[in-house]
């Protein structure tokens, strides 16, 4: 059998906050990417806000910027979890992102999972998102 190997890149751009453990912020394989757990912090580990809408849309910034660097876009994306700690949040969540979905993945919806959590790394966290493209 001749199997050949898929090329493997794991990036950590400088437009994302360094991660706080020993993982890439994204990972491309092949015609794949796959974006970890983005939250609402900004490229130097500020929280945009104590809002779930504004860290919600600060982390889906933050996967087009990681997609971006493996030259893809939030077009790409075919897959997103969504980690919400606070289920009180999810009455501001879920209308916004009824309405923000349709501006930032223009090339259709994506799949899409919404987990009510017990916690995120930081309380102060709001939303977590993950993202998988295709190319």
């Amino acid at each position: 059998m001749n199997a050949t190997r898929t090329e493997r890149r794991f990036v950590n751009p400088s437009t994302l906050y360094t991660p706080p453990g020993p993982y890439s912020q994204v990972v491309r394989v092949g015609d794949l990417a796959f974006v970890a757990g983005q939250v609402g912090m900004n490229h130097a580990g500020v929280l945009a806000g104590s809002g779930i809408t504004v860290q919600a849309g600060q982390a889906i910034k933050n996967i087009a910027s990681a997609l971006e660097s493996v030259g893809l876009g939030l077009a790409h994306v075919v897959k997103v979890t969504i980690f919400v700690p606070y289920a009180e949040d999810l009455d501001e969540l879920v209308p916004y992102m009824d309405a923000a979905f349709g501006d930032f993945f223009t090339g259709g919806y994506p799949a899409s999972s919404l987990l009510v959590i017990d916690r995120l790394f930081d309380p102060e966290l709001r939303i977590e998102i993950e993202a998988v493209a295709h190319a």
